[in-house]
């Protein structure tokens, strides 16, 4: 199994700019058999700088699922609109999960 935690910065930082591409990139995702385990808005108080605009952390069978998402080429034409409403994207990918 392959975790991926993403953080997505928005263009301009307005609520929501980039959900319509993201619904579009993740149904995409999902027929590579990824799953979204969770996606939100981080609560930030006013002194915090440099915090996405939303953290996802999804998960998929393994790293050749995963390049299959990310070499799809519906993905691929979805590039233009990617680049209009996100600014930033940081992707950090495990196999593991560290048990507490």
């Amino acid at each position: 199994m392959l975790y991926i935690t993403v953080h997505l910065y928005g263009r301009t930082g307005t609520p929501g700019e980039f959900r319509d591409y993201e619904s579009k990139a993740l149904n995409i995702f999902k027929r590579h058999g990824g799953e979204v385990l969770v996606a939100y808005t981080p609560a930030v108080s006013k002194d915090q700088t440099g915090v996405p605009d939303e953290i996802q952390i999804l998960k998929i069978a393994s790293q050749s699922d995963f390049e299959g998402f990310m070499g799809d080429s519906d993905r691929v034409a979805l590039a233009a609109e990617r680049e209009r409403v996100i600014r930033k994207t940081e992707v950090f990918l495990s196999k593991e999960i560290v048990r507490y």
